[in-house]
Formats: structure tokens, C-alpha cells, sequence
């Protein structure tokens, strides 16, 4: 096992799969980044420019190509190294020690091997920890990738709903100009006054001022639309070739639409492993009683002095006096010497151990905060499904709303609208009524026009919350969607 943990690899690109599968699921988008086929990556994002974007086309470039969906991918890595770290055991201590003698000798020499193994009943709980930590930052990884595919949706409509307007607007310059023409004749036929040729021409000059604001702020929402798409430095240029969804909601079931945000929400999940997380680090802390214990084997050899030289002469002369007689100096033999050297201790070895007793600080400081950083986290889960409730319950009524307004714009608005100018143009043809009639009966058509469009979009803006507001997928039975042209 130990050879296991100190050969872990730092691999995440099953945890990217993970990432991937989830995105796939929640958002019907075929593929999303990965860093690990980075390299594909510019072949891709050229692929779906060529020939334009389409709205679903967007979100899958989005998917592939935000900056900060990118960061949060890099971050599933840093995740992934923590979870091998925390099964890791800390490295050994050695100790090594020498001491020479005075007058030279065999050093005394020290030696120490430990090992910490407080770890051994910490690392479960660590690796509990950083696996819900793991699954909460794919889980929120998919998230924001929801959340992405809801803002780039939003965005392209607002996109869609101003080239539209812009559409509009120039219809209504070219008729607001024919206007001034007809007026101006008028006048000369004396029939209309100056004042009202003025008016005419005031007409012009509002609607021209209003299209240069629509183009000012169709210009904006492309740029921002670019960023989201990270294309925001793209050396080539990039269209959205789609049209406003013409389809509306006709009916909302917002019961099954919270019961399936309750299923669905990778955020509401991501709280609950900050729960179970906070958890497991309370009984990380509780096993932190005893934070420091370690075992190991110290060796210990005394050092001996050289022996000294010897003076024969001098040991000669001791040995005969004291024989009273020339004697040889004694000597030992080798099996004297052997066997001396034998009772010498020159080392000693054996087991250590060393134990921080909590004696004082008992680690009831951090048992109590991770305690109370728990009851945070359930704190936070409780009201983050409270929230995801209110979410909801919003975005299902503005999907109603919008829905309700594109059914009055199509059934009576326009269909008045329409018969007025028609009626005025022919009242005006027959010289019943002035110019400035037709002027009026049409600027408030083009205006109905441009508010059904504003409508569409918000409609439209509508649905894709209410889809992330429920995690991704809105269920079947939750929507009767109706086209506009029923």
C-alpha cells in the first residue's frame, strides 16, 4: 500500500469525463472543453464559425471556448491533486549525528529514523474531505456551464430581437422619408400648412436618431455576446445567422417545474457536499486529539580512543625490578586481546517514540469551529433550496407573462394596428384626412411591431431561465409550448 500511495498520479481526465457527462446531460450540448484534448480545440471553434452561428451553435462554441468556464475546468485538476495529496503519508525523518575525540579514535556516531503515524487514522477522513471537495467542484463545473448556456442564449436573443428592431427601424425611416416627400408636395398644392411639413420632417429626424440607437446598442450586445464566446481578440469575423424562437409557452405547470429543480440543481448538490465535507472535517479535527506521533529506531556507537604506543624500554626496566631480574615486558596474546574487546559495548539500537500529549491544547478549538462551520453549511443548503424555489416561481410567471403579451400583440394588437393604417392610408388617398394621420396610424404599427419583437426576446429570455432555474432540462409535461402563428 505504501508503494501505491507514493506512486499516486495526478490524472484528471477522468474527473473531465465526469465534468463533460454531467454538462451533456443537463444542456443537450455534444461536447464541452476538456483540458485534456486542448489541442482540438481551435479545429473545432473554426468548424462551427464557418458559415455563421446559429443560437445552439453559440452555446456549443461557448462551451468550448469561455475563459472562465476554462479556469473552473483547470480548477477540477487542483482538486483532483488534492485528493491524491491528502492520502499521502508525510516523508520520514533521518537524523544523523558525529562527535570526534580528543586524541583521535572511533567517532561516537548517532543515528535516527521516524516516521509520522498520526496519519494513519487521519488520512480516511482526508481523503472524505477532498473527494467532496472533487465531486463539489465538478458538479459546480457543469453548473456554471448551465448558467453559461442560459447567459449565451439570453445574449444571442438580445442579438436577434435588435437586428430585428434595426429591420424595423429602417422600415421606418424609408416611410417616414416617402411621408416628408408627400407632405412637402402637398404644401405646394396648398393643401397642408408648413407647420405640418415641419412635423413630418421632426418624425424623421426621431426615427433616424432612434435606429442610430438601436445599431449603438445591437453593436454593444454583439461584443458582449463575443466575450462570452471568448472571441472577444477572434482575428476573424463571426456572425449569428438565427431568428427569435416563434414558438411561446402556452401553459405552465410550476409544481412539477420546482420538483424538478429540487432533482436537478448542480448547485443545491454542490451544497450538499459542502455539507458532507464540513462534516468530515469535523471528524478530521476530532482525530487531530493526538496530532503528532512518531516511531522509528535510533542507533547510538560510543567512541573509543586509539590505543596509545607503547615504550618498551621503559615497560622492560618496570617488569625487571619488579622480578629483581632482567624480565621481557608481558604481552598479551590475541585471544586476550579478542576477548576484551569483546565486553566493549560499541553500539546500541533500538525502537523510539514520540507523542505531543494534549495536555493543553486538546485541539477543542478547531473540533468546535469545524462544529460550527457545519452548521454553516447545512445553514447555507437550506437556503440555497429556498432561493432555487423563489427562482423558480419567478421565472415561471415571466415565462407566462411574455407569453400572455405575444398572444395579445399577435391576436389584437397588430391585427387593430394594421386596420388602422389601412383606413387612414385610404381616408388619406381620398382626401379625407391629412397626412399626418397615416404618419400616426403607422409609426404606432411599426411600434407594436418592435414591441412584439421586445416581447419575443423576453419570452424567449424567460424560457432559458426557467430551464436554469430547474437545472438544464425543462420536464415534458411542465410546458405547452404554442407557435405564434396559431
Amino acid at each position: 500500500m505504501a508503494c501505491v500511495l507514493a506512486c499516486a498520479p495526478v490524472d484528471a481526465r477522468e474527473d473531465f469525463g465526469r465534468a463533460g457527462q454531467l454538462i451533456q446531460e443537463r444542456t443537450a450540448v455534444a461536447d464541452a472543453y476538456d483540458p485534456s484534448a486542448a489541442d482540438a480545440l481551435d479545429a473545432k471553434v473554426t468548424g462551427l464559425l464557418d458559415g455563421g452561428l446559429t443560437v445552439t451553435e453559440a452555446v456549443q462554441l461557448a462551451l468550448l471556448n469561455n475563459r472562465e468556464l476554462q479556469d473552473i475546468f483547470a480548477e477540477i485538476g487542483v482538486s483532483r491533486a488534492d485528493l491524491v495529496q491528502s492520502q499521502l503519508l508525510s516523508n520520514p525523518s533521518l537524523a544523523l549525528g558525529f562527535n570526534f575525540p580528543e586524541g583521535g579514535g572511533v567517532v561516537d556516531l548517532t543515528l535516527g529514523f521516524t516516521q509520522q503515524v498520526a496519519e494513519l487514522w487521519q488520512i480516511p477522513m482526508r481523503r472524505r474531505v477532498a473527494e467532496r471537495q472533487l465531486d463539489r467542484t465538478i458538479t459546480l463545473a457543469a453548473q456554471r456551464a448551465i448558467e453559461l448556456r442560459a447567459k449565451v442564449r439570453t445574449q444571442c436573443y438580445d442579438v436577434l430581437a435588435l437586428r430585428r428592431s434595426d429591420e424595423l427601424a429602417g422600415q421606418n425611416v424609408e416611410l417616414s422619408e416617402r411621408i416628408v416627400q408627400a407632405a412637402q408636395k402637398q404644401f405646394e398644392g396648398g393643401q397642408v400648412s408648413e407647420f405640418d411639413v415641419n412635423r413630418t420632417r421632426t418624425s424623421l429626424l426621431n426615427v433616424r436618431a432612434d435606429r442610430m440607437a438601436i445599431r449603438g446598442a445591437l453593436g454593444t450586445s454583439e461584443a458582449t455576446l463575443g466575450d462570452l464566446l471568448g472571441l472577444a481578440r477572434a482575428q476573424r469575423s463571426w456572425q449569428l445567422v438565427d431568428e427569435l424562437p416563434e414558438n411561446y409557452a402556452g401553459t405552465i405547470d410550476s409544481d412539477a417545474l420546482l420538483r424538478c429543480a429540487m432533482d436537478q440543481r448542480l448547485d443545491a448538490r454542490a451544497a450538499e457536499l459542502d455539507v458532507e465535507s464540513a462534516e468530515a472535517e469535523l471528524a478530521l479535527q476530532v482525530r487531530r486529539v493526538y496530532p503528532d506521533v512518531q516511531v522509528g529506531f535510533a542507533l547510538e556507537r560510543n567512541e573509543r580512543r586509539g590505543a596509545p604506543g607503547r615504550k618498551l624500554l621503559a615497560d622492560t626496566a618496570r617488569s625487571s625490578i619488579a622480578a629483581g631480574q632482567l624480565t621481557a615486558p608481558s604481552i598479551e596474546s590475541r585471544g586476550q586481546r579478542s576477548l576484551a574487546r569483546s565486553q566493549i559495548i560499541d553500539a546500541k539500537l533500538g525502537p523510539s517514540l514520540a507523542v505531543t500529549l494534549p495536555i493543553w491544547d486538546q485541539n477543542q478549538a478547531q473540533i468546535a469551529k469545524a462544529r460550527f462551520r457545519a452548521m454553516q453549511a447545512r445553514t447555507r443548503y437550506e437556503r440555497l433550496l429556498d432561493a432555487i424555489a423563489v427562482q423558480v416561481n419567478q421565472a415561471a410567471i415571466q415565462a407566462t407573462t411574455t407569453a400572455d403579451l405575444i398572444h395579445l400583440y399577435e391576436s389584437e394588437s397588430l391585427p387593430v394596428g394594421e386596420s388602422t393604417v389601412d383606413g387612414a392610408t385610404r381616408l388619406y388617398e381620398a382626401g379625407e384626412q391629412s397626412v399626418l394621420a397615416v404618419v400616426d396610424a403607422q409609426e404606432q404599427l411599426i411600434q407594436r411591431r418592435r414591441d412584439l419583437v421586445r416581447a419575443l426576446r423576453d419570452h424567449a429570455a424567460a424560457v432559458t431561465e426557467l430551464e436554469n432555474a430547474v437545472g438544464g432540462k425543462l420536464p415534458d409535461s411542465s410546458l405547452n409550448a404554442q407557435s405564434i402563428s396559431d
